[in-house]
């Protein structure tokens, strides 16, 4: 069994049957997987689903341009990103890659729990009989849940890119901030720092999408994936 090179196929004997296997390494910031199928890489949509929304988010986070109401957001997690990071981890499971999967299914749920909180449609907040400290600190536990879901996603990943390392990274200080912000509401330094690496992390998010969406075939080029992390195993890697 010889090594295989970014994007092609090995051969693999079982007995008398020959089953062809890929890397998904054609998906160059996530981890890598072998599968016997061959699609088309989702990543690039997942990324820049989460590439809109947090910018989005933290643009309203940061108050640029007078913007302090996220009034906008709930149409957008559910319009464009809950959707499109289905769509992506649905893609995920035959193409081989569980992590990319569970990932983005994740992020579409996150994405959807979030529009039911912020929509007055499903009433959440009346839930709560105007205790707005209770509702803070329920959404915040929410967010901490949620941190310790991405420190698990992080470090599944810790043998796959640079790249994705780093807006692993970001997203989790992120949500951290906005945890803290709903549990200490006034101290509106934290939600800056929220918006602050959510910013950071759009554009992050982007990069990875063009990165996913340039091949030599395509574009001629291929983005550096800001160090690959993958650790060869054998002949499997």
């Amino acid at each position: 069994m010889s090594n295989v090179g970014e994007g092609k196929s090995m051969e693999l004997r079982y007995s008398d049957e020959t089953v062809t296997t890929y890397k998904s390494s054609d998906q160059p910031f996530l981890p890598v997987y072998r599968s016997t199928s061959r699609i088309a890489n989702p990543s690039a949509l997942a990324f820049m689903a989460l590439g809109v929304t947090f910018y989005m988010v933290s643009i309203i986070s940061l108050g640029a341009n007078g913007l302090k109401s996220l009034g906008i957001v709930p149409a957008i997690a559910l319009g464009y990103s809950s959707v499109a990071l289905l769509i992506a981890g649905i893609w995920e499971f035959p193409s081989g890659q569980p992590w990319g999967a569970a990932l983005y299914i994740s992020l579409s749920g996150f994405y959807a729990t979030l529009v039911l909180i912020l929509s007055p449609w499903f009433g959440v907040a009346d839930q709560y009989a105007g205790d707005t400290g209770e509702l803070y600190k329920a959404i915040s536990h929410f967010f901490f849940a949620w941190f310790i879901t991405l420190v698990v996603f992080t470090i599944a990943a810790k043998n796959s890119s640079g790249g994705l390392l780093a807006f692993l990274f970001i997203a989790d200080m992120k949500v951290l901030f906005l945890a803290l912000h709903f549990y200490y509401p006034g101290h509106p330094a934290l939600l800056t720092a929220a918006g602050s690496f959510g910013m950071v992390g759009a554009f992050v998010a982007w990069y990875a999408a063009l990165g996913s969406l340039t091949t030599q075939e395509s574009a001629g080029f291929r983005l550096p994936v800001l160090g690959n992390l993958q650790r060869k195993r054998g002949s499997m890697i």
